[in-house]
């Protein structure tokens, strides 16, 4: 049915995908080329001009240019307006050809001569962010321009006529940067409206030249839905698709920011589809065909069959709650999960909510996809998610639209900017310096000198963690005070609640919330290495702090029998209560300090147990660990346990949980993965019943792999017959045949949770 519009699609996604830094269709590159000369040139001698404009208006003069010269490109067969092509086909937004990328550099050029201390921090960061020699955490270390997710729930209420009134309105009345920033959203929104203008004024022009019914029909829906939209809230099913798609792909454009989220669709549509069916204006399979189209052009762009790390970054999310706390799920859930999975797809991500309301069914019609081995989803607690968001001064109402996007990372829809990744932080790596110091490692880790009992040792510890964080987070802070004004985005901000009010970009702090995350790697390696250490050295006495340390430096060599014991003393995850809530007790710490140091924006930074691939990277320079784990072998996953002692049963990692409060992440992602077999044992009753089995222990975010032992090693084997085996790396799916061996063979190896 869509084998048109995969061929539509995937002519043009030919062209443009990157390569050696070029679109890889040479004819495509120049017009590209020609039409991003036309845009910087029109800033050029708008700078030249008028050389004090302040860089929000920089930013949405680039807007109305962008406008002006970008040439629609649209899809045969396809009724949804969103490639503007102003960027390569393998991004989401964080560009290296887009034009929207020119305010950012002409103002850092100006930064960087204006504050002669930012090559300084460049220099201290190039060192904190070594990953080949220092491996202690992997940032970006000015500001996390992914992860975004747009206002949906107000372009859905008021459209974007009506959030350019609000700052139309607000810029009669402010004065100063506020008059600025006010008149440069009403001036970005005009530009989005007239993008979708364009678009309308092409399909109109196509409608008169084609004689194919299906494009005539699609080309209509196209030129009358952007009479509407984005400008007007949606009132029917193809408008909220088109609101979605469309706001999603411009703003990523014209911004230059990774926008995530696709949307919380069942929430946003159900009413839209519902209202569709009453009244005649929409059948069921016309429905399934749109959702299709709507989902199917994200694998084209990037090329999964090839892509050996398939990161699109492009998540839709569903289930969970609205506002008033009432369930979520209703046809629009189903239509979402059945259309997924019956076109084979792997993007966009499914990431679904649930709660202890969460209808049977909604984990029923999940777990029919994930138990034939479709495995795209991320099963998200609610109750872990909204309780630890309400902790970190969340009003209940806006913690309950929360989405996850990027992979997992939490964002509070349409009230700011949650810095999903602010940087990735290895635990392990902190302990590993802490107890033998490498290098001029001492510059950001203190080093262990003492401690009589196991209560100073964590203590100091905990403090070399402490004292590691503050210097990255002063170095981040005090870059993006300075570069803060490079990076305004008034377009992105017109949609975030309080921005308008206050009369700032989220990039000064201008939402309603301005958290800053950061990922902690490594909590069952790093917990196990703790009780290790208590149990040793301070309550059995099998060997003094300076033999642990010598038998690590060794790499457990000559050290057989300290060695044995190590691996063979209780470990997080595997229902041991002592040494859960040793894990629980060091994670509230940890928490409790991150929680009272503030981001430049002067919001909080808390923690998350989401750790992408970095298990796997930052173990290539950790040495051994006091839990027994061996130099450069893998660390525990997210909040997962380690690997040390094998586990069976997938009861034991699930009762674990109940005994670690992940709510002190304050609303961070914490996920554990599992790797379930495929099975005709396990149905979607019992799927169901283990989600909620997981929910009713305070499991946080559950990421299922379900497969099949032997397949994987066939696939190894033949990738030839099993070109659509899909499989969950860590934060995004993909192709198994189309992974490296190093990462296939990392999948093989995982714990199979059984029983």
């Amino acid at each position: 049915m869509l084998e048109n519009q995969r061929k539509s699609l995937g002519a043009y996604y030919e062209k443009t995908i990157l390569k050696n830094g070029e679109m890889a269709d040479r004819d495509t590159h120049e017009k590209f080329l020609a039409i991003r000369k036309k845009i910087t040139d029109g800033m050029d001698a708008f700078v030249a001009e008028n050389p004090h404009t302040p860089s929000v208006l920089l930013k949405s003069r680039l807007h109305s240019l962008m406008a002006e010269h970008f040439e629609p490109v649209i899809f045969a067969e396809n009724p949804f307006f969103f490639e503007m092509g102003l960027r390569e086909a393998d991004s989401w937004g964080l560009s290296s050809l887009c034009p929207a990328g020119y305010v950012r550099a002409y103002r850092e050029r100006e930064l960087h001569r204006e504050h002669p201390i930012l090559l300084r921090l460049e220099a201290v960061a190039n060192r904190i962010y070594d990953m080949e020699t220092l491996g202690l955490c992997q940032a970006q270390n000015t500001f996390d321009g992914d992860h975004h997710t747009l206002g949906y729930t107000e372009l859905f209420r008021l459209g974007v006529r009506g959030l350019e009134e609000k700052a139309k309105a607000a810029a009669e009345t402010a004065e100063g940067e506020a008059a600025d920033f006010c008149r440069a959203a009403a001036e970005s929104c005009q530009a989005l409206c007239r993008i979708a203008e364009r678009f309308g004024e092409k399909a109109s022009q196509l409608l008169e030249t084609t004689e194919d019914e299906k494009q005539q029909k699609y080309l209509k829906m196209m030129a009358d839905i952007t009479r509407r939209i984005p400008a007007q809230p949606p009132q029917t099913f193809a408008e909220g698709l088109s609101m979605l798609l469309f706001t999603r792909e411009a703003v990523a454009t014209l911004e230059g920011i990774g926008v995530s989220q696709l949307g919380h669709v069942d929430r946003l549509l159900g009413p839209l589809y519902e209202k569709d069916l009453t009244e005649g204006r929409l059948t069921e399979e016309e429905a399934r065909e749109l959702v299709g189209i709507w989902m199917l052009h994200t694998d084209i762009k990037f090329d999964l069959h090839n892509a050996s790390w398939p990161e699109t970054s492009t998540c839709i999310q569903l289930g969970g709650c609205d506002e008033e706390g009432l369930p979520v799920y209703n046809a629009v859930t189903r239509l979402f999960i059945r259309e997924h999975h019956r076109l084979g797809l792997v993007n966009p991500k499914l990431n679904c909510r649930y709660n202890a309301q969460s209808p049977t069914e909604y984990l029923e019609v999940a777990g029919e996809a994930i138990l034939a081995g479709h495995n795209n989803f991320v099963m998200i607690n609610d109750d872990v998610i909204i309780r630890g968001l309400m902790g970190s001064g969340v009003a209940e109402k806006d913690a309950r639209l929360y989405v996850s996007g990027g992979c997992q990372e939490t964002m509070i829809e349409g009230c700011g900017h949650t810095e999903g990744v602010a940087f990735y932080a290895s635990m392990p790596r902190v302990m590993d310096l802490f107890l033998c110091p490498d290098g001029d490692s001492a510059d950001f880790v203190p080093v262990f000198e003492e401690a009589e009992s196991f209560g100073d040792f964590i203590r100091q510890f905990i403090d070399a963690m402490d004292h590691f964080f503050s210097i990255v987070i002063d170095q981040r802070n005090m870059r993006q005070h300075i570069l803060k004004d490079a990076l305004v985005c008034p377009l992105f901000s017109v949609t975030q609640k309080g921005c308008i009010d206050n009369g700032r970009d989220y990039t000064s702090g201008g939402a309603r919330y301005n958290f800053s995350t950061i990922s902690l790697t490594g909590l069952g390696t790093v917990a196990d290495s703790l009780y290790a250490i208590k149990k040793l050295v301070y309550d059995d006495k099998a060997c003094t702090m300076k033999e642990l340390i010598a038998a690590l430096s060794a790499n457990w060599e000559g050290w057989e029998e300290l060695h044995r014991k190590a691996v063979a003393a209780p470990k997080y995850g595997h229902n041991h209560k002592e040494a859960d809530q040793l894990a629980n007790d060091f994670l509230r710490r940890i928490a409790q300090r991150l929680k009272r140091r503030r981001n430049e924006r002067g919001g909080m930074h808390i923690p998350s147990l989401f750790v992408y691939y970095h298990f796997e990277s930052f173990a290539r320079v950790l040495r051994a660990t006091p839990d027994g784990r061996k130099a450069f072998d893998l660390i525990s996953p997210g909040a997962a346990p380690g690997q040390l002692q094998p586990i069976r049963d997938v009861t034991e990692p699930v009762k674990s949980m109940q005994r670690v409060d992940f709510t002190a992440c304050g609303g961070g992602s914490c996920v554990l993965d599992v790797k379930l077999p495929l099975t005709s044992h396990m149905t979607p009753a019992l799927f169901a019943a283990f989600i909620r089995a997981c929910g009713d222990y305070g499991c946080p975010t559950l990421q299922p792999n379900v497969v099949s032992q032997e397949e994987l090693l066939d696939a190894r084997a033949h990738p030839e017959k099993h070109r659509q085996l899909i499989v969950r790396i860590c934060g995004l799916s993909a192709y198994f045949v189309a992974l490296t061996p190093e990462v296939q063979e990392e999948i093989i190896a995982r714990n199979l949770y059984e029983g």
